[in-house]
Order: C-alpha cells, then structure tokens, then sequence
C-alpha cells in the first residue's frame, strides 16, 4: 500500500471515529428526553432565544433547563465540537450532561455557546465592551493570562463567556 492510501485511510479512520463521537453523544444528550411526536411544533421546546426574550420581558433571568443545555449541546456537537463537550461537562463533575448539577447549567449553556471561539470572536467582544475596560484584567487573570496575546486557546470559550457577562449584572 503506498504511503497517500495509508494516509488516506487513517484520515478516513479518524473521521469516522469522531463520527462515533458525536453520535455516541447526541444519543447520551437525547437520553431520557420524551419525544413523543418529534415532528410535531407543539411537543418540541420553544427555540432558547425565544425563551430568554421572554424571560428578559418578565424581567426576570430564570435558570435554563436540562432540554434548553442538551439542545445547545447538540447543536455544538453536530458543528464538530464533541470532543470539547465532553471536556466541558467533565469541568463541571459529570460524565454526562443528565449528571451535571443544575446549578452549573446558565454557565453551561453561556460556555457551550462559545465553543469554537476564535480570537476574532473575543477581539469583537472586546472591542463591544471597551467601556468596561477597568474590569477585563481581572477576567484574564482567572484566565491564566496577563493579556490576549498570552491568553491559552483552550480557555477562549469561558473568556469569551465571560467577557459577554460584563456589565450584565
């Protein structure tokens, strides 16, 4: 076998070993939920932008729920992100997303969104909050980092979480 079939072969073995990933996954993340008719609009959950709209009219931020997360989560892990779900849910204590204490679920949901952040993402962010300046160096210091040049990859999806949080309460 030459050495561009080998190659070939072992890409090809990796693509399908993070497609057992993602669908090992997708299957632990729809565990447990009741679907009873999944084509049906009135069974499925209101999209999670519609549900913080209508909590931020209320005027209150309600925790989100397991499905609100699981949802997210999936959509990140369909967009190749699986390995790093897996990461996340480890930091917050939980093998799987059903085992995560719910009290950790906002900051969840805020970092899952993140997922895949760029340093493009965090300089707009950046650049979005620039009137609350005085308050980023204590954000790159829980991130291990002086500024945006020494910041570690791995940490962008909670600065960029965190960076949004500023100024919100």
């Amino acid at each position: 076998m030459t050495e561009d079939r080998m190659r070939l072969l072992l890409d090809k073995v990796a693509d399908l070993r993070s497609l057992a990933d993602a669908l090992e996954l997708a299957a632990e993340l729809l565990k447990g939920t009741d679907r009873k008719v999944a084509s049906s609009e009135k069974t499925m959950p209101p999209a999670i932008d519609e549900v913080r709209e209508e909590a931020s009219i209320n005027g209150m931020e309600r925790a989100p729920s397991l499905t609100e997360v699981r949802a997210v989560l999936a959509d990140q892990s369909r967009d190749g992100h699986t390995a790093r779900i897996k990461k996340l849910l480890e930091k917050y204590g939980a093998p799987r997303l059903s085992e995560v204490d719910p009290v950790h679920y906002r900051d969840l949901l805020d970092e899952g969104r993140c997922l895949g952040a760029t340093r493009e993402d965090i300089e707009l962010a950046l650049a979005e909050k620039e009137a609350l300046r005085s308050e980023f160096p204590p954000v790159f210091e829980h991130h291990h980092a002086t500024s945006l040049a020494d910041l570690n990859e791995e940490y962008y999806p909670s600065f960029l979480r965190d960076i949004r949080r500023l100024g919100n309460g």
